[in-house]
């Protein structure tokens, strides 16, 4: 203690933290990868973008295979914390709502880029080199959990709804990026609202 009564600083109190290499390397990639897709993306890209050194990003990730399985893990623990939040509303019409909502907000980045989970998918799906079926895909959590959605209100075709809610985002996100415009995204967005509330 000071003479004033104050705890003393410990030693390494004014040291700055230590950098996560590793979340600042994969946030990057992602944002790259979503903005001019995988196959356009280089390690260099990373590296610049990321201000980390191309050695410094080798010693986390070896390859660009190696960075693609990370940003789709990345993904899927992405959307495993959106459900967890999504989870403890009580209505899971009323967590469809939200879901939705959810993606109005990012509307803007749609337009820009895509749906970034769809657009990896569609990307590795094409080939070049790998595929989903070497990588878990990001886009079978979002699809089930909309399908469980339907089961929990009673719907026997829970399935095909689920499909069907997602394939319309999946659809409208397209859209709007193909065109550029927020507007398609909104408009879809919230017909798919209004019919989750008239179930």
């Amino acid at each position: 203690m000071s003479r004033t009564g104050n705890v003393m600083p410990r030693r390494g109190d004014f040291l700055p933290r230590k950098i996560d290499k590793r979340s600042i390397l994969l946030e990057v990639a992602e944002n790259l990868i979503c903005r001019q897709g995988f196959h356009s993306t280089t390690l260099a890209d990373i590296s610049r973008e990321s201000g980390i050194s191309l050695g410094n990003l080798y010693y986390y990730y070896k390859t660009k295979n190696e960075i693609l399985s990370a940003v789709t893990e990345r993904q899927i623990k992405k959307f495993d914390t959106y459900k967890t939040d999504l989870d403890l509303i009580p209505d899971p019409r009323y967590r469809l709502v939200v879901f939705i909502k959810m993606s109005i907000v990012d509307c803007d980045r749609i337009a820009a880029y895509g749906c970034s989970v769809g657009s990896l998918s569609q990307e590795l799906n094409k080939g070049n080199g790998c595929s989903l079926d070497e990588l878990p895909n990001p886009l079978k959590g979002p699809l089930d959990w909309a399908s469980e959605q339907f089961r929990l209100m009673g719907k026997q075709d829970a399935n095909a709804l689920g499909g069907w809610f997602f394939a319309t985002l999946q659809g409208a996100a397209l859209l709007a990026n193909s065109f550029k415009d927020t507007e398609i995204f909104v408009e879809q967005a919230e017909r798919l609202i209004a019919w989750v509330d008239s179930l």
